[in-house]
């Protein structure tokens, strides 16, 4: 792992009306790093990913991501707010897969993972269709290229959603609780996408409650309450044996 960050988080801070859901997080994700954040509903944890990819714009602190700043960029030392153009740079560099899938209804599962790649990144038709078909080869999928996701399970579309982020070649995948929507038997099939993904070195920043699969495939786990990151640690050290009592109390209700 490069010891150097790719996502650096200072003093973050985000509020909804009067509730300040971030209360200053500070977070280094290192170059290769999977890092999961886990804590109770309403912690702040999905913010924080919007934040991330400036689905959401923060109240003060700052993000960045390879020294670009998520929202503002640096000119001559202050900081100025991005034009349209510079956002979607930055966002090309993330890739980020939801709860809730966020297919196209009336678009087949190749014309899915295609779309981005020619309306975004401006690759012509032809190679934007290879590109597409290797990404949903890699997530064991290609043979389902022209279903549209009506007729995919859920785990299926979740697996489409993967492969269309994968396939803009992200530095960084964020992942918001992206097995909280399956049926529990199609659990298994996203997450071994996702260790997968995991084993060739993707940054990745991962919201979820599947302890296992913290444990056993994250670097670090975060444990987030009430807008902080109230214990991070090893994986399996904070897993097996955390320090704070609140993390212990968390982790013996979803173990």
């Amino acid at each position: 792992m490069n010891q150097q960050p790719l996502v650096t988080i200072r003093d973050v801070r985000k509020s909804f009306g009067e509730v300040e859901v971030l209360k200053g997080i500070d977070l280094d994700v290192m170059h290769g790093e999977v890092l999961c954040l886990i804590g109770p509903s309403g912690s702040g944890k999905s913010t924080l990913l919007r934040c991330v990819n400036v689905l959401e714009q923060i109240d003060g602190g700052y993000i960045q991501v390879e020294n670009d700043f998520a929202g503002a960029t640096v000119r001559n030392g202050e900081l100025h707010e991005p034009s349209e153009a510079e956002l979607a740079r930055y966002r090309q560099r993330i890739g980020m897969v939801f709860q809730h899938f966020n297919l196209f209804a009336h678009l087949t599962a190749l014309e899915n993972v295609t779309i981005g790649l020619v309306k975004v990144r401006g690759f012509a038709k032809s190679e934007a269709v290879a590109r597409a078909r290797a990404s949903l080869s890699d997530v064991g999928l290609e043979h389902l290229e022209n279903s549209y996701p009506r007729h995919l399970s859920g785990g299926q579309q979740q697996r489409v959603a993967i492969a269309r982020a994968l396939a803009m070649e992200p530095r960084l995948m964020l992942f918001d609780e992206p097995t909280s929507a399956l049926d529990p038997e199609l659990v298994g099939e996203v997450l071994s996408v996702m260790r997968r993904v995991a084993e060739r070195g993707m940054t990745m920043i991962v919201v979820t409650h599947e302890m296992r699969f913290a444990r056993d495939v994250a670097d670090r786990v975060a444990f987030m309450d009430q807008g902080r990151i109230a214990e991070i640690d090893d994986a399996k050290k904070l897993i097996d044996s955390p320090t704070s009592e609140r993390t212990k109390n968390f982790l013996n209700h979803v173990k």
